[in-house]
């Protein structure tokens, strides 16, 4: 009978063991399941979207072009606040000599309720809002600018990382070459076709192109921390970029570009806000002349006499004379008006300058990419030409060494000409205002 017991004990001691170890392992599985699904919805691939995307998620630029939007519209909110009355509450307490007994004291309280409102100033209050508005517009037009300004610098970056990482390619492939060289001189040194002297020739050529090697995977180094600081973040691990690129030719004149630009470009819609602030301002002053409506009531009771404090008032200030201050203020927001106007023709000038200079830099890479390619192919068959005739004895280390570099240096023509084609592309639409239209 204890032995019946004791067996079912352990049978049961089993059930709750297992069924413990089940739920455990049905956790780690689900654990591991969504782990696996979340690393799988983890980008392999940096696209320019992306890093755009990053950059306008975390660049402190753009948080602080959104910071003084929001200081300038609690200016506006600041302003309009002078459409309502102020209300507050007053209480006095005060000890004195009783009038009938010197010798003896009293005490006087009062409470009340005070209402200060300004009826009209005769178009101050008014102008003030507008101008606060205009500012505030052109502070959302600065922002704006501010994010393409990022954006930009974004897309620089990445294809200058691209372009560093095609030049790698390029250097792993000289060295390759070198050292099939290296191996080549050294078998017809060995068997006696060759000099020394080859040998050497192709060992310091191999040594040359290890350090290009060097200085093109440093490069890509400095390429990809150039890429985080310009998409805001300072801890971003070196991932694979997508290196699709499409090389477009503009369909636009130079004139078209230029007009376009004045159309488009924040900064020229941001000084258009600021002028239009600025004559705000100018009016503001001149009303100066103007007087102000206001209306003081009060409400009240003095408890020690119980009395009740009555006041209303209707005040009307006008004034007079202002010790010669409303000339020179006038003066003033005149001659920031035209600061502005001046600012605004210099800006666009720039901006003119910028378009014209992406354009021609646009059709120069364009035109470039059509010659690399001719270099890129004579260099290659120039090459094949040095190696087939120093196999069969004919040509000279000199020749096929030189060969190499040649079409090195083509190569890396034809993708400093693509790279700086697409750059040169991402300038033009910025200066353009149309950088959203942009595609890599």
């Amino acid at each position: 009978m204890r032995e019946e017991t004791r067996y079912e004990e352990v049978v049961m001691r089993c059930r709750k063991n297992c069924t413990a170890v089940l739920g455990i392992g049905a956790f780690v599985l689900l654990w591991m399941f969504h782990a696996a699904e979340g690393q799988q919805s983890e980008p392999k691939v940096l696209t320019l979207q992306q890093a755009e995307r990053m950059a306008l998620e975390n660049h402190p630029g753009i948080r602080a072009a959104n910071e003084r939007v929001k200081v300038q519209e609690a200016v506006l909110a600041r302003a309009r606040a002078g459409y309502y009355p102020t209300v507050g509450v007053r209480g006095s307490y005060e000890n004195r000599p009783a009038n009938a007994n010197p010798n003896a004291d009293e005490d006087l309280f009062s409470t009340s309720g005070q209402v200060n409102w300004l009826v009209s100033d005769f178009g101050r209050r008014e102008g003030a809002i507008r101008r606060e508005q205009d500012t505030l517009e052109a502070r959302r037009f600065s922002e704006r600018t501010s994010v393409e300004d990022v954006v930009l610098a974004v897309r620089r970056a990445f294809f200058d990382y691209l372009r560093a990482e095609a030049l790698v390619r390029v250097e792993q492939d000289t060295v390759k070459d070198r050292e099939t060289l290296v191996r080549q001189a050294q078998g017809f040194f060995d068997v006696g076709t060759r000099p020394k002297i080859d040998v050497a020739r192709a060992e310091a050529s191999l040594f040359a192109a290890k350090a290009g090697l060097i200085a093109a995977q440093n490069g890509v180094r400095i390429a990809w921390a150039r890429l985080r600081n310009a998409m805001g973040v300072t801890r971003f691990p070196e991932h694979p970029v997508a290196t699709d690129v499409n090389v477009r030719a503009t369909t636009l004149s130079l004139d078209d570009a230029v007009k376009a630009a004045f159309e488009s470009r924040n900064e020229i819609k941001e000084f258009r806000s600021r002028l239009k602030a600025q004559q705000e301002a100018i009016e503001v002053v001149k009303r100066g002349r103007m007087p102000r409506l206001r209306f003081d009531g009060q409400y009240g009771r003095r408890w020690h006499d119980d009395q009740d404090i009555v006041s209303s008032m209707l005040i009307l200030d006008v004034p007079l004379f202002t010790g010669f201050t409303l000339k020179p203020d006038i003066e003033k927001n005149v001659r920031d008006y035209a600061v502005i106007k001046a600012q605004l023709e210099e800006r666009q000038q720039s901006i003119a300058l910028a378009v014209e200079e992406s354009y021609l830099n646009l059709l120069e890479a364009g035109e470039r990419i059509r010659a690399n390619e001719a270099q890129k192919k004579s260099a290659k068959e120039n090459l094949d030409l040095a190696n087939g005739r120093y196999q069969v004895g004919v040509g000279s280390i000199i020749e096929i060494t030189e060969a190499q570099v040649i079409n090195t240096r083509a190569q890396t023509d034809h993708i400093r000409s693509i790279y700086d084609h697409k750059v040169a592309e991402a300038r033009l639409a910025r200066a353009m205002g149309r950088g959203s239209e942009f595609s890599p």
